[in-house]
C-alpha cells in the first residue's frame, strides 16, 4: 500500500481518502499492515481528516495488542474480542 510521506499533508490525505469506505489498511481486522501504517505517521491526523483521525485512535487503543499481530494480514488474527 502506498501513501506517499505520511508525514506530509498530502500523505495524510491519500490516507484518509483511502480510509473513508474502510476500517483497516488491509482485510477486515488489525494487522501489522496497520501497525507499519501507524508508525509512520507522526502523530494523530488533524480534525479535518477525520476518517485517518478515527483510524489512528481505533489503532492507537490496540497498543498493548499491537505487538501480537499477525504478519499474515489475510489470516483472521486480531485483537481479542471484547
Amino acid at each position: 500500500m502506498g501513501f506517499g510521506d505520511l508525514r506530509s499533508a498530502a500523505g495524510l490525505q491519500v490516507l484518509n481518502d483511502y480510509l473513508a469506505d474502510r476500517s483497516y489498511i488491509e482485510g477486515f481486522v488489525p494487522s501489522q499492515a496497520d501497525v507499519a501504517v501507524f508508525e509512520a505517521v507522526s502523530g494523530p491526523p488533524p480534525a479535518d481528516l477525520c476518517h485517518a483521525l478515527r483510524w489512528y485512535n481505533h489503532i492507537k487503543s490496540y497498543e498493548k495488542e499491537k505487538a501480537r499481530w499477525n504478519v499474515d494480514s489475510s489470516s483472521s488474527a486480531g485483537p481479542p474480542r471484547r
